[in-house]
């Protein structure tokens, strides 16, 4: 069944990369087996890859993650919005972006939502830390979780009148727990590009891997990573909100 198939999913791509010779570590947030972060991880460790460079990634809450990448106790943040550089300066953005990710109201009720402002008559749950998210939902009344799955729960027990989350994340963790009768809301409320960020250190090594991003883009390599992941996460029945 394809929830069972997400869950193996989300369990199987946890395991640590091999030893290379030049190994980076990158923050990233607990959640990392959902599709979001499966797809800029395959992504980069292909890319880095091809510079002759391993890579791994260190879970941390959100507004943790981004603090360590910050201050150096990593080589950088696995994959973020554009709205953070435009935020903070010291972290260098790769211009390529990974994919996009899709943020989506999640309802058990039909409501007429249409964009940001919309959100306003309503208790609005999210995920602790997403910089992106806690700029687009000032002036709204909000109700953070640890975690895509507690924030669902909360959702599904009535705690909040939705949950924002990306799209292919947030169906992933409704098929793998059976949430029953929660639906994404369209339109999406924002597309965001996913960006990777390297700490100031690596500025000599983030032209070279914009380069290789670049030519993999071009090529449709991108696309067809996406692909992958979404169907190993038995999501490929799901098109874009």
């Amino acid at each position: 069944m394809r929830a069972h198939g997400c869950c193996l999913f989300a369990l199987l791509l946890l395991a640590t990369p091999g030893h290379g010779e030049t190994r980076l570590v990158f923050s990233a947030f607990p959640d990392q087996g959902l599709p979001l972060f499966q797809i800029c991880k395959r992504i980069l460790a292909e890319a880095y890859g091809q510079l002759g460079i391993s890579i791994e990634t260190r879970a941390a809450p959100a507004a943790r993650a981004l603090q360590d990448a910050e201050r150096g106790l990593n080589d950088g943040e696995l994959c973020r919005t554009s709205l953070i550089a435009e935020q903070r300066h010291d972290l260098l953005l790769i211009r390529t972006p990974l994919f996009a990710s899709y943020a989506v109201a999640f309802a058990s009720r039909p409501l007429q939502l249409h964009d940001w402002s919309s959100l306003k008559p309503y208790l609005v749950g999210f995920e602790r830390g997403k910089a992106a998210l806690e700029l687009r939902l000032k002036g709204v009344r909000q109700s953070p979780s640890n975690g895509v799955e507690n924030g669902m729960r909360k959702l599904a027990g009535g705690r909040v009148d939705v949950h924002v989350e990306d799209y292919y994340s947030g169906m992933c963790v409704l098929r793998q727990n059976d949430l029953r009768g929660i639906k994404p809301l369209r339109p999406a409320l924002e597309r965001f590009p996913m960006h990777h960020y390297l700490n100031p250190r690596h500025r000599d090594l983030a032209p070279r891997l914009e380069e290789v991003l670049r030519k993999m883009a071009q090529r449709g390599r991108l696309r067809e990573i996406e692909r992958q992941v979404l169907q190993e996460a038995g999501l490929d029945d799901l098109s874009p909100p």
